[in-house]
């Protein structure tokens, strides 16, 4: 039998796990979300996580969580897979939303799923809705949730990096809130950008130190130079 035909058979079955798994833990999810978002995000979601992980035979691999704590801090990670979330969700041992694409919320039971938990969504053409999650992010930072933004915008699956966004450096120093760099690693080679074949494999995952956002100013030029900074960090380590 066909090798490549049996990796084809192989990745169907995984996509259907992934999506089984994601429809019964997202009805979970809401469930539980109706009492309290914050026991959600650290039970049904973690084990969503793990399991998607388990199930397609990929192993993670952390150092430098202890760069995290239970306060408020905007995580930002080179975004290489649709696997990313996956990860972060089996390990995060805090309380923590995503920005995410309002595109999202057009899957079924997942979409209400990250809504009724409180996740933000950001439209990519800059729309009033942007603006409108923006300042609820503001508003709600500081109750100590870790937010985790994606300062290029979108999944990169090249080597290297594509310019950050100002949006996530903005919010952060508005909010006098630090940020915490996760460098992702072997992600792109899980899953391409636009293919359908699941490979088995290891994800590296590092969190570096908090980058003290109150040493910049908060007009236009320090969030600039905050970006900058951040963008030089992350160069420096992937």
């Amino acid at each position: 039998m066909d090798i490549n035909f049996i990796k084809k058979i192989i990745s169907i079955l995984k996509w259907l796990i992934i999506g089984l798994l994601t429809v019964l833990f997202g009805f979970l999810t809401i469930l539980v979300s109706l009492f309290s978002p914050r026991l959600a995000c650290l039970s049904t979601v973690k084990l969503w996580g793990k399991l998607i992980l388990f199930f397609c035979n990929i192993r993670l691999k952390v150092s430098g969580i202890s760069n995290l704590s239970d306060k408020p801090l905007i995580v930002m990670y080179n975004h290489k897979s649709f696997f990313d979330i996956f990860c972060f969700s089996s390990f995060m041992p805090y309380d923590w939303r995503a920005m995410m694409k309002k595109e999202l919320l057009n899957f079924p039971v997942f979409g209400q799923a990250v809504k009724i938990m409180g996740h933000y969504f950001v439209a990519r053409d800059g729309s009033f809705e942007d603006r409108r999650e923006v300042v609820k992010m503001l508003k709600k930072i500081k109750n100590g949730r870790i937010v985790f933004i994606a300062p290029e915008g979108t999944r990169n699956p090249n080597p290297g990096l594509l310019e950050f966004k100002t949006g996530g450096f903005f919010i952060a120093r508005k909010t006098d809130t630090n940020i915490v760099p996760m460098i992702i690693d072997g992600a792109g080679d899980i899953l391409d950008k636009g293919s359908f074949n699941i490979k088995p494999g290891t994800i590296v995952i590092k969190f570096l130190q908090e980058i003290d956002v109150s040493t910049y100013s908060s007009n236009k030029d320090g969030i600039n130079d905050l970006r900058e900074h951040t963008f030089k960090i992350f160069n420096q380590n992937l």
